[in-house]
């Protein structure tokens, strides 16, 4: 028994001390690093924080109904082409931009879904600002922005 209690114990500061130390990177190899990369976007994709939210057609206020960020954007459907716009000014009617409006728009699709030879995007990327505006036709996925893909550059 007292040699379970000591080989817990041991187990326990080990494992609080190398909790402790930084992490030394500068002996991995690029194929180490990537693999590392690979591994840290797993463990954030699986943590608790993130999150995926289905946002219906219509006309949002960022800071009051999407929270200010940067977001992947990625159609909700199994066959659609959905248009979304992100803009700093409403038109009168407070349904579209308004004008002498600053506007990003762009079309996305859902993935392999394209028409008379056209490829379209399937996700858009967005750092959006508080008292700004986002505008879709239809649902779409709003997901944390988990940073630029990897172009595989050596």
């Amino acid at each position: 028994m007292k040699r379970l209690f000591a080989l817990l114990l041991t187990a326990l500061l080990l494992a609080g001390s190398a909790a402790a130390d930084p992490v030394d990177l500068s002996g991995l190899s690029f194929d180490e690093l990537v693999a590392l990369r690979d591994q840290l976007n797993l463990a954030i994709w699986n943590s608790r924080e993130w999150q995926e939210v289905t946002v219906p057609a219509g006309v949002w206020v960022v800071g009051e109904d999407i929270p200010a960020g940067h977001w992947s954007i990625r159609v909700a459907g199994d066959c659609d082409i959905i248009l979304v716009s992100y803009f700093d000014k409403l038109d009168d009617a407070g349904l579209s931009v308004g004008p002498g409006s600053y506007l990003f728009s762009q079309t996305i699709a859902t993935p392999g879904l394209s028409g008379f030879g056209e490829v379209n995007a399937e996700t858009v990327d967005i750092d959006m600002q508080d008292g700004w505006y986002f505008k879709n036709a239809g649902a779409v996925v709003f997901t944390p922005y988990a940073g630029k893909p990897d172009l595989g550059f050596q």
